[in-house]
């Protein structure tokens, strides 16, 4: 039995860039078809600049993980941009 998901935290691509995503080792299939053997991951971005921006976001069962990994780079609050790359659920949650 796979564990729900993988805590990895936030971490820094690059100066003042995070990924803040989520691991979801729970999923079986992408979209109901394809197999995922070792579950999925759900990729968002953090850019701290004068402002900060969230690329994308999780799951909506994913959003308090999502919310720690934020907060350990920033307070939450103080997100100035959202940035939707399409609205499936695991971008939009």
């Amino acid at each position: 039995m796979r564990a729900k998901e993988e805590s990895v935290g936030p971490v820094e691509i690059r100066p003042g860039i995070f990924w803040v995503g989520v691991n979801d080792r729970t999923t079986d299939l992408f979209e109901g078809m394809w197999p995922l053997p070792h579950g999925v991951s759900y990729n968002a971005y953090l850019v701290v600049g004068q402002r900060i921006a969230l690329i994308d976001s999780v799951k909506d069962h994913y959003a308090e993980e999502l919310l720690r990994n934020i907060a350990q780079v920033v307070d939450p609050a103080r997100i100035s941009y959202l940035v939707v790359n399409h609205m499936e659920p695991d971008h939009s949650g």
